[in-house]
């Protein structure tokens, strides 16, 4: 596999993990079963995107909670 085509995937499973965030999925719903390489470093990536969207869903709710007040 090319090094672009790793960091498409990549850049693909950290996507899917943002949007399992907001879709209000749990952290064990990631379809990255480890085992190889490669889908460990999917896994990560997934996570790091369920990580992303949640910081960020708790920074948009806090600026709307400071507009408020």
């Amino acid at each position: 596999m090319s090094r672009t085509a790793g960091s498409v995937l990549i850049f693909q499973a950290q996507t899917e993990g943002y949007q399992a965030y907001l879709e209000g999925k749990h952290p064990r719903d990631n379809p990255y079963a480890s085992g190889s390489d490669e889908s460990e470093t999917k896994q990560k990536a997934w996570f790091r995107g369920y990580a992303a969207s949640r910081t960020d869903r708790a920074r948009a709710n806090r600026a709307a909670a400071e507009e408020t007040e």
